[in-house]
């Protein structure tokens, strides 16, 4: 059926935006308006031309005419960025598209509160309003003018003789001797050196023993009376101009003198140390005045860890044991081995015993040292005498050979038995010391951005009617709004230090959210792809009032969406289909979503209406004796959880965002399984045991981290396939009479590739100040190979033409290779039948990359007694990909297997074998164990905030 032949509402062509014969991917030229000022969804089946539409095409036109509007210099390069496969697009407005992606790359400095400018308000707010305190001794700093400084010496008691110091300098002896002289030509007398006072005229002034000596000068000697007043201004004024604004003002007491420090400048009220004035640069971790010097505003080092440096506890010291110590060149091995020998005697213990056998203290000595004890360690050959030294442990010789080491392949090695730790000089929070004690209502910047982001909404609300904030009412304002906005769409147990490349594509996309509804933008098409992802159901509401509001303010909400109560909460539905990739990209349905549930053409409505859901094609199992429990869990927010999940069942953990899940089961449980049974170097987060890991051979982790960095990365090279592909094209007749090897059908290399865009097929346009574009290679016509190459063919098809295909046309072409169609089989049984075989891994959504994940160890020969850990597989999908996943999951299951899944689809855990939910809320309010038992229980109560919603749907 062709588009044009869908019946829909008639909608006014000035109150519309019209999009005719679209073509871009798989569009079969769709014809479709859609109503301006409206909440609008788009769905349908996982590949059936959703974001073709709605990105590829209204986007791209939108971003087209934007660079049209720029100077000539940014349209010069117009002509080379590509026009979207579409007859004309009219009634378009400014357009934002928030497309599903995860955080900030690999950046670590990018966190919620930089990328929502929380981080940008708050320096200011702090720069102004801040009390700052010396990190020496906690006393208030401040500046004082010359009347504070008189008012602090006439503090003192009238008679009191008094020495007015400028300190001058700390210099080596000999630099003194050419120094001092020139003082005394100035007209000063005397110095105090090093805490003596000495006239300049003396002989032997200087001695030659220190290392260094600090020089004060002294400016004047005076008794203290009313009438001295003028006199100590401008001594003080003097010792300001000598000293950088400091002076020590010393009162003579019984015994001795005591001392006052005095500057007109920021300094310590008791210490008198000087500081800079403070600027919103000094909270500034990306900034050297503000970042602290030891991890370099990063908040964490590599350290060496001690889990990794005895990986396998059941070996004994002598055995190597302490693994790096088995790196590095011969004389260090023996070396090393040397001094565990010696250490084994004088500790003393049994270097023959396993590790784990060790009395705790020997380890913990061998470890992290003996402290002040001393050993006699002979250590170099031949008749040297043994040298009486403390051991400082292994930890610290390590990290003295990675310092010390010339050689990089070493240094290299030894990172295997490093992770990222928090720093110890910053403890974590980036900024230097004298930023952190600069503190409003006893918080610093770090506290307020250590807080959750309801925490921070409740702090910025207490401070926002003082009226000490009134000078900077717009900072205070500017938190408050995007501090609202963030908890309005879910986001309310999220830490504004989080960074941003640890947030899911949902959370993500509704931080960016959040961000444009502080810029309070009017008439604009916003286009979102899948908000809801990560969404427990009653987040998913706060969501949907969010995107509302967004169409109140006057602007046009497109959503790409899966999710059935989003739809129904719509103005109005668009449904592409009916089946994926060539099987898809035509118009199926447009109207209300409750037309929808009469419309047979519509696959979405059935399931709206209740007609149809994802059914479980598998029989129940009930929990054996086998256990895999999890004791003390206490990562995060977790507080002190116990859990147990039955070993070869299908089990799902559920609950609010941010209730947990993803701390307990792969910072914990993933983590921990990992380091045990794959060798894994990581560490798993606090816990106190847990027990029945025995059970498996292996675990397989499928989260949604993209399956590569690169655009090179594609679904063909991650599962292997491509390998299979060329030597396939390799055996072809043209190639074994030109020599063609299988490198010549690489793209990564040299010699089949084409040279212009390096096997890319595009060119990278740098637009200066916005994003960089990529245009198709004029030389291959993004094809990325030489003519050469592309002349061999299989079946009639060039090694381009298959990176072109989808999974479902490849299948049908290499159906008769066993092992390739064995490959592309299992992508298609995932729901990734429309996906492009050479679609690049950057462009790829997190449910898509989890899915690819999942196929490639699908296609991997069965051993059964696996553990499976997947986070929120659903992903992108529609119910008919539910259907088609749950089917497949279940089958792992029956073979041995044990899956352990983290989801908010209702239907994923109506049909689980055994339920954990956590809650009952996010952040700080979660964290605790609100249900866990077989699946058939959980639909018998309504305690738990997912119970609820079940009961309700």
């Amino acid at each position: 059926m062709s588009s044009q032949d869908v019946p829909a509402k008639p909608i006014s062509a000035a109150d519309s935006i019209s999009v005719k014969g679209a073509r871009e991917h798989n569009l079969k030229e769709v014809n479709v308006d859609i109503p301006r000022n409206q909440f609008v969804v788009i769905t349908g089946v996982s590949g059936s031309g959703k974001s073709s539409l709605a990105f590829d095409t209204i986007y791209a036109e939108g971003y087209r005419k934007y660079i049209d509007s720029l100077s000539t210099k940014a349209r010069m390069v117009l002509e080379q960025i590509p026009r979207p496969d579409v007859d004309y697009i009219q009634g378009l407005s400014p357009v934002i598209a928030l497309e599903q992606r995860t955080g900030g790359g690999g950046n670590p400095r990018s966190t919620v509160a930089t990328v929502t400018e929380i981080a940008d308000f708050a320096r200011v707010l702090w720069a102004v309003c801040g009390t700052p305190y010396c990190p020496k001794d906690g006393g208030i700093i401040e500046r004082r003018s010359m009347d504070d400084c008189l008012t602090r010496i006439y503090a003192e008691a009238e008679g009191s003789r008094l020495m007015i110091l400028a300190p001058w300098m700390t210099a080596k002896p000999a630099i003194l001797r050419e120094e001092l002289p020139r003082l005394q030509q100035r007209g000063f007398q005397r110095v105090r050196l090093n805490g003596v006072i000495r006239r300049l005229d003396e002989n032997d002034l200087i001695e030659s023993r220190a290392s260094s000596i600090t020089v004060e000068i002294v400016v004047d000697r005076i008794v203290l009376k009313a009438d001295q007043r003028s006199r100590i201004a401008d001594s003080l004024d003097l010792a300001f101009s000598e000293g950088e604004d400091r002076a020590i003002v010393m009162v003579q007491e019984d015994p001795g003198w005591r001392e006052i420090p005095l500057s007109n400048r920021l300094a310590c009220v008791n210490c008198g140390d000087v500081y800079e004035g403070i600027s919103p640069r000094h909270f500034s971790w990306n900034h050297a005045e503000g970042a602290c010097p030891e991890c370099g505003g990063l908040g964490e080092t590599l350290q060496f860890q001690p889990e990794l440096i005895v990986p396998d506890s059941k070996i004994s010291v002598k055995k190597g044991a302490i693994k790096p110590w088995r790196l590095g060149s011969k004389q260090m091995i023996i070396r090393h081995n040397a001094l565990l020998k010696q250490l084994a005697e004088q500790l003393p213990f049994d270097p023959n015993l396993p590790w784990e056998e060790l009395e705790p203290d020997i380890r913990r000595q061998i470890i992290h040292g003996a402290g002040q004890r001393l050993f006699s360690f002979k250590l170099k050959g031949g008749h040297s005498k043994p040298e009486s030294m403390p051991f400082e442990g292994v930890l610290a010789d390590l990290e003295n050979i990675r310092l010390n080491t010339s050689s990089e392949g070493l240094r290299a090695r030894l990172m295997a038995y490093q992770t990222s730790s928090q720093c110890a000089a910053c403890g974590g929070r980036r900024l230097r010391q004298s930023s952190l004690n600069v503190l409003i209502e006893g918080r610093s910047i770090t506290d307020l951005l250590a807080m959750s982001l309801q925490e921070a909404q409740r702090f910025v609300e207490a401070i926002h009617t003082q009226a000490n904030y009134a000078a900077v009412s717009d900072a205070v304002r500017g938190l408050s709004s995007r501090l609202s906005f963030l908890n309005e769409v879910g986001l309310s147990y999220l830490t504004l230090n989080r960074p941003y490349a640890t947030l899911s594509g949902g959370e993500a996309q509704r931080v960016r959210l959040a961000t444009q509804l502080g810029m309070s933008l009017v008439g604009v098409v916003y286009l979102l792809d899948e908000p809801s992802i990560g969404l427990h159901p009653l987040d998913n509401r706060r969501l949907i009032q969010t995107l509302t509001a967004l169409r109140e303010r006057g602007n046009s909400v497109v959503v790409v969406e899966h999710d059935g109560e989003t739809m129904l909460a719509a103005d109005h539905l668009i449904e592409l289909g009916p089946g994926a990739g060539i099987e898809g990209g035509e118009l199926i349905y447009q109207g209300s979503p409750t037309d929808s549930f009469q419309d047979t053409r519509s696959r979405s409505g059935m399931f709206l209406s209740g007609a149809l859901r994802v059914e479980k094609n598998a029989p129940t199992l009930r929990p054996r004796s086998d256990w895999l429990k999890i004791e003390g869990a206490c990562e995060n927010n977790l507080k002190q959880v116990d859990v147990k999940f039955p070993v070869g069942l299908l089990s799902v953990v559920c609950g609010m965002s941010g209730s947990g899940k993803s701390t307990l089961v792969n910072d914990i449980l993933a983590k921990a399984a990992a380091f045990q049974l794959n060798r894994a170097k990581t560490i798993p987060g606090k816990h106190t045991q847990i027990t029945g890991l025995d059970h498996f051979l292996s675990v397989i982790q499928v989260d949604q981290s993209p399956i590569g960095r690169s655009p090179r990365s594609n679904p063909a090279t991650f599962t292997k396939l491509f390998d299979q592909l060329r030597d396939l094209f390799a055996k072809c007749s043209l190639a074994k009479i030109r020599g063609y090897k299988r490198n010549r059908f690489s793209f990564n290399v040299s010699g089949g590739r084409c040279e212009r865009c390096k096997g890319d097929g595009m060119i990278k346009l740098d637009m200066q100040f916005m994003a960089d574009v990529y245009s198709e290679c004029p030389s291959c016509n993004g094809r990325r190979y030489n003519r050469e190459t592309l002349d061999v063919r299989f079946k009639g098809y060039s090694i381009a033409d298959v990176l072109e295909m989808s999974v479902s046309e490849a299948l049908q072409i290499f159906g008769k290779q066993p092992r390739i169609a064995e490959k592309l089989q299992t992508l298609a049984d995932v729901g990734l039948g429309y996906v492009q075989l050479g679609q690049p891994a950057t462009t790829l959504s997190g449910g898509e990359a989890q899915r690819i994940k999942l196929s490639l160890e699908l296609s991997k020969r069965q051993q059964g007694q696996t553990l499976y850990i997947l986070d929120e597989p659903t992903t992108g999908l529609h119910w008919i990909d539910v259907q088609r996943l749950m089917d497949l999951l279940f089958k792992l299951r029956d073979a041995g297997n044990t899956i352990l899944i983290i989801e908010h689809d209702l239907d994923v855990i109506r049909m689980a074998d055994w339920i954990v939910e956590l809650g009952p809320e996010g952040g700080e309010a979660g964290g605790e164990i609100l249900f866990q038992a077989e699946g058939d229980a959980f639909f018998k109560g309504d305690r738990t905030p997912t119970q609820s919603v079940m009961n309700l749907s």
